[in-house]
Order: structure tokens, then sequence, then C-alpha cells
């Protein structure tokens, strides 16, 4: 048979895709409601509820097409969330070994902040009073520990003996903890043997004129009327405020309490009364943080 001798109603069959239609998908139905929402329902209708959006949309009362539209989204983001499978299960995160020595009291967890912060010239006497006491670092404390130091070999070596076992288990998961930044040199330090712990540093030296270095082991008393005398007179001011602060951080604990109350004398008429108001603070701060590590 030729192309010519074709039956008359040849080519009149519709012609049938072999292809199937495509089923809508949830997800898909969801991209549509976007672009009708992005486009607004005066421009184009939502399109129609699938599945078991049909009955959640199908409410009359909402004649409005934007608040069909309002009604058809809130369905379908609750058909979405409700099918979300939860993630398989993390697995769980071995502990760091036990650590024996005891946790550092609240109160020098606040003594550590209110250092830092306002007297950081304390800061090395701190940490050597906690290790030589038998304390181990509070764990709250040890991010912004390993933060402040980790630039500092030495201060952060004897943060880590602080922290025990949970400093490197806690770098291992939070390594911006892990040292950085250019290493600063650090004065060597003497070596105190202390019973049943390692060697710990001792504390580094600070600068004092030579004139006011044998107060440093005077009793608190005498050394607070030369200090308090010398406000009062002028002949100690504020140009002297660095070296008088290395003096007191420096001066023996026994007497940081009777140093403090004569401090607190000073003339207020004085032009070294706030000065002395100063010192006398950073006495008693130093006389509570020892105290507070004792063991």
């Amino acid at each position: 048979m030729t192309g010519h001798d074709l039956p008359p109603d040849a080519g009149t069959e519709p012609v049938r895709s072999a292809v199937a239609p495509v089923e809508p998908t949830l997800e898909r139905h969801w991209q549509e409601l976007v672009t009708a929402a992005l486009l607004g329902t005066d421009r184009r209708d939502p399109p129609a509820p699938v599945g078991p959006l049909v009955d959640l949309v199908a409410d009359t009362a909402r004649v409005a097409p934007s608040e069909r539209m309002l009604a058809h989204v809130a369905a379908c983001t609750a058909v979405r969330r409700a099918g979300v499978l939860p993630a398989p299960a993390a697995p769980p995160l071995a502990p760091p070994p036990p650590d024996e020595r005891p946790v550092c009291p609240p109160a020098a967890v606040e003594r550590w902040h209110h250092v830092t912060s306002s007297w950081p010239v304390l800061e090395d006497e701190w940490m050597r009073t906690l290790l030589a006491n038998g304390w181990r670092a509070a764990p709250e404390l040890l991010p912004a520990m390993l933060r402040r130091h980790r630039a500092d070999p030495h201060r952060r070596e004897r943060t880590l003996e602080a922290a025990g076992p949970l400093g490197p288990w806690l770098i291992e998961q939070l390594p911006e903890l892990g040292p950085g930044g250019p290493a600063r040199a650090t004065p060597r330090r003497t070596v105190n043997s202390v019973p049943g712990s390692a060697p710990i540093g001792g504390l580094p030296e600070l600068p004092i004129p030579p004139d006011l270095a044998p107060l440093l082991d005077a009793a608190g008393a005498e050394a607070g009327r030369v200090i308090a005398t010398g406000l009062e007179a002028g002949t100690l001011g504020p140009s002297h405020r660095a070296v008088l602060v290395n003096l007191i951080a420096r001066a023996r604990a026994d007497g940081l309490a009777e140093l403090s109350e004569v401090l607190d004398a000073v003339d207020p008429a004085t032009s070294g009364h706030g000065l002395a108001s100063v010192l006398s603070d950073l006495a008693l701060t130093r006389r509570r943080m020892l105290d507070e590590l004792q063991p």
C-alpha cells in the first residue's frame, strides 16, 4: 500500500504519548504555591490542592482567594513538617578521663572574672594558688581561659594543668580553643616543688623601684603607713600608680588586710585619697582571692 492509499480515517486517531503523566509531588506543589504567593492571587490562582490537602483546604467559609491561599499554605506547611524524618542519632561523645581534684569553688570562679577584668596583675597568683592548693579549674572557666592565653605558651601550659584531662578533650571538640597567634616571649620562672603535684612555676617579677622594694617583706601596717604618708604628702601620686600596684601585688599576703585598713584611713582632703582607695581595693581583692582558694 502506498502513501496515497491510506484509509480514509488514517491520521484522525489521536496520538497518545508513551510518557505517563507526572504525579504532582508535595514539593512541586509547594513550589507552585510559592510562585502564586510571589505573583499574588490577583495575577495567578493558587494551585488546586493535592493528596491529603484536599480535605484540609476545602473550606467554603473562606470566599476570598487570598484567604484560601493562606489556609492552603498553612496546611501544606504542616504536612511537609510532619513528613520530615529525624536524622540518625549521633554517636555519643566519649567523656574525658576522670580528674580526682576538686573543682574550685564558685567564689573563685567569680574572682577570676573580676581579676582578669579589673586586676590582671593578680591572675598569675590566682592560677599558681589554685594549682598549689590542689584545685582544678571549673569547667565553665576553661573556654575563656584557653582563648585568653592562646598565644602565651607559659600561661597556656598552666591553664592546661589546671584543666586536667578536660582541657585536651575540650580542644578536640572545639579546635578554635587550640593555640594560635604569635607566641610571646615570657620570662623564665623559678620552680617551687609542691607536695603531691607537678612543679609549679613561680610568679613573674614585677618592676618595683629600689626605694620601695624593702616594703615587700614589711608588715602590712608598716607598708601601709609608708604608702599612706607618701600619698598624703604628695611624694607619691598618679605617676607612681603602676609601681604601687606591683608592690601590693607582691607584698606579704599575711599583711594585706592591715595594709588595706591603713590606706582606707588616708585623709579624704588630700589629693592622694583617690589612689589610696584604688590600692586598698587591690589589697582587699588579693586577700579575698587567696582566701577563696584555700585548700
